[in-house]
């Protein structure tokens, strides 16, 4: 029986297409094809049907697949509504394209240097189309860029603030004339008179020193309320008052030098056992505390050099015995004597350190050597400790060699850097060794960063009187700058610096830039011009990096200055503005941004003047150099060093004569560092006072 199978019909035929007939059936051309079934096309589909995927037919008040199903059809957007809302949204979203062009232009009239504002403004004027003078200035996505953003001095420093926004910032346009504290006000008086600063000398030795406001503050360490001064030192001093210094000193100067373990030191201190703690350790820690502290109260002038007295002949006593503790000690007591002017003490310290670190293996040998793995086998405690040191004195050291000249150092410390993640090693051979949370990154990044400038100082500060530019080439600076910039990509958010920041990220970024103008100042200063060809911009020469860093640094030390003013005397800072007061006296013609500057930079050494007395040496020697390049009259400069005198007396009670001798003219270094440092220039301050004022006579009586 045949099966009864359902008769199949021909497929639909295209009227163009071929086709023949054999016995009385179509037979089908090729093309021939299924004709598919077309989908309604619907602007919204009801809710049941979206969340279950169905093809919705729009249809009002119920879809067929809902009407099928007896669901309850629910729109969104009513369907009959659809075209009017895409309508309407179109229009919001050209008007809000429109509000925020010119919202740009209202931006960059607020935010331009008044020239090129009234530039803008005119063109606005002038156009019948308000937007038209934007599309002038985007060629390009690079000048996109340029106009939204905040104008810069160069297109290189554009590039650097785009790529590299870490360590070079947007700066936003500062009116100085408007801002709501003078930079160039006096420094405030601390609370004691002069007379009462010479009262310790006459108070028993049995009678503990108290200072003012002392224990007023939480510690930075809850331990040092267990404190007993009186085992580790004979100066007299109350628990409170020791506690505050130590307290003070942790919390500033710890976080750039960093020469001891701060948690293991206050352990050793709190519980008095020398194992992590020195007497000698511990009177240079307070010597250095006390000259900070003197912006509260002057009685600390002379209670710091009771401990300079003491912990020199401490030094005398252990500073040829090679230990950890020891090093860290004539570390913390060569700081002081820099900043005090102690600089025969401050010279024959360093170089007991240096010294006393090679002997030790701390750096200076290769990482593979047999001594430098010896440190693997330390306890973890000693190993942290060791560590601080080996890379404190390192950092230290390498700052003399950029501002003294000083030996270069061959080989960094093997041991790791405090702070650093174990993921920094591949083997992960080295435990754990965090920072308490007032330190910050700053130090452990400085470790990093002073490694590669130790690269730059050993080829730069070699002892010849050849000039740099003459025996370095380009190529060298290039690639140590473009290392530095490769690794400042690496540092997180947290580096970045703002107004809210901490001292030492101000002091951390302000240093990277002095690093920077010290790269490239010996090729800015030449004729040459240098095209560094590892960046994009036309423009990239040593000058105008050197400018852009030098941008970065004026702002650092504004907003340090204005709004990040420390209780205490924070002397780091130096080095910076050494470098901006330098380069304003250099560089002619001057204007009242130039004006501004020198006086921040004399200001804020006038400020440090009443706790540190070098710096009379420092405003003396720029005013000479102010002089010279007629940034300043004689008179005026006479006038401004009277006031700074004047506010310094307190030091004669304790000092009979001051000497220092760090660079403070880098480009005369170049060639005769001898002329260069800050003793050298200022002594001709009168020689040139004088000169200047005879030819101001001699051109007033022709």
């Amino acid at each position: 029986m045949a099966a009864n199978f359902r008769q199949i019909q021909p497929a639909p035929r295209d009227d163009n297409s071929p086709e023949s007939e054999e016995g009385g059936h179509f037979v089908l051309g090729r093309s021939y094809r299924i004709a598919k079934r077309k989908r309604q096309h619907v602007r919204v589909a009801c809710n049941p049907c979206r969340e279950k995927k169905r093809a919705c037919n729009g249809a009002e008040p119920q879809c067929d697949q809902c009407r099928l199903r007896s669901l309850s059809c629910i729109y969104r957007v009513p369907p009959k509504t659809v075209d009017s809302t895409i309508k309407v949204q179109k229009q919001l979203d050209t008007l809000q394209n429109n509000f925020n062009q010119y919202a740009d232009i209202v931006d960059q009239l607020k935010t331009l240097p008044e020239y090129e504002a009234l530039k803008l403004l005119q063109r606005l004027r002038s156009s019948e189309n308000a937007l038209s003078p934007l599309g002038t200035v985007r060629l390009s996505n690079h000048k996109t860029s340029q106009a939204l953003l905040p104008t810069t001095s160069s297109r290189i420093e554009f590039e650097l603030t785009a790529l590299h926004g870490i360590v070079y910032p947007t700066l936003l346009p500062i009116d100085i004339t408007g801002l709501d504290i003078p930079p160039l006000e006096k420094p405030a008086s601390p609370s004691s008179t002069l007379s009462n600063s010479g009262s310790l000398v006459r108070k028993p030795s049995n009678t503990p020193v108290v200072l003012a406001e002392a224990g007023s503050k939480p510690y930075c360490d809850s331990r040092l309320k267990d404190l007993d001064i009186s085992y580790w030192t004979k100066v007299p001093i109350s628990n409170a008052s020791a506690a505050t210094l130590i307290s003070l000193y942790l919390e500033t100067d710890q976080t750039i030098v960093a020469f001891i373990d701060a948690d293991l030191f206050v352990g050793s201190l709190a519980d008095r056992t020398p194992r992590f703690c020195s007497s000698f350790l511990v009177t240079a820690m307070l010597y250095v505390a006390c000259y900070a502290y003197t912006a509260k109260d002057l009685t600390a002038i002379p209670l710091g050099n009771l401990f300079l007295r003491e912990a020199e002949r401490l030094f005398r006593a252990e500073g040829s015995s090679d230990d950890v503790l020891t090093l860290a000690a004539i570390n913390t007591l060569s700081l002081g004597c820099f900043f005090s002017g102690n600089d025969t003490l401050a010279r024959e310290l360093q170089a007991a350190g240096r010294n006393m670190g090679r002997r030790l293996v701390l750096y200076g040998v290769p990482h593979h050597s047999p001594s430098s793995l010896a440190f693997r086998r330390l306890p973890d405690d000693l190993l942290r400790m060791t560590a601080h040191v080996a890379w404190s004195t390192y950092n230290w050291l390498t700052i003399h060699v950029m501002f003294f000249y000083d030996e270069s150092i061959s080989h960094t410390p093997s041991l790791p850097v405090p702070g650093a993640d174990r993921d920094d090693y591949p083997d992960h051979a080295w435990p754990d060794h965090p920072l308490p949370k007032y330190m910050g990154k700053s130090f452990t990044k400085l470790c990093h960063f002073f490694s590669i400038v130790e690269e730059v100082a050993a080829v730069y500060s070699a002892n010849d009187r050849i000039p740099i530019f003459n025996r370095v080439p380009i190529a060298f600076a290039e690639a140590k700058y473009q290392k530095m910039l490769h690794w400042a990509d690496s540092l997180s958010k947290d580096m970045a610096w703002n107004k809210d920041s901490h001292e030492h990220i101000f002091l951390f970024h302000m240093w990277f830039h002095c690093a920077v103008l010290d790269i490239f100042r010996p090729f800015a200063q030449t004729q040459q011009d240098y095209k560094l060809r590892s960046f994009n911009s036309q423009d990239s020469t040593p000058k105008t990096i050197f400018s852009a860093s030098l941008n970065q640094m004026k702002r650092l030390a504004l907003i340090y200055r204005t709004q990040k003013m420390p209780n205490s005397y924070m002397p780091y800072i130096n080095i910076s503005l050494i470098h901006i007061a330098n380069t304003i006296c250099k560089e002619p013609p001057f204007d009242l941004t130039s004006k501004f500057y020198f006086l921040l930079c004399i200001r804020y050494w006038q400020h440090l003047y009443v706790g540190y007395p070098i710096f009379s040496h420092v405003i003396q020697a720029f005013l000479t150099m102010a002089i010279n390049n007629g940034l300043m009259s004689n008179r005026e400069a006479k006038t401004l060093m009277a006031e700074v005198l004047a506010g310094g007396k307190h030091h004669e009670l304790a000092h009979e004569g001051i000497q220092t001798n760090f660079i403070v003219d880098f480009d005369l270094a170049m060639t005769n560092p001898d002329e260069a440092g800050v003793q050298a220039v200022a002594q001709k301050f009168e020689e040139v006072a004088l000169f200047d004022e005879f030819a101001v006579y001699k051109k007033e009586g022709d």
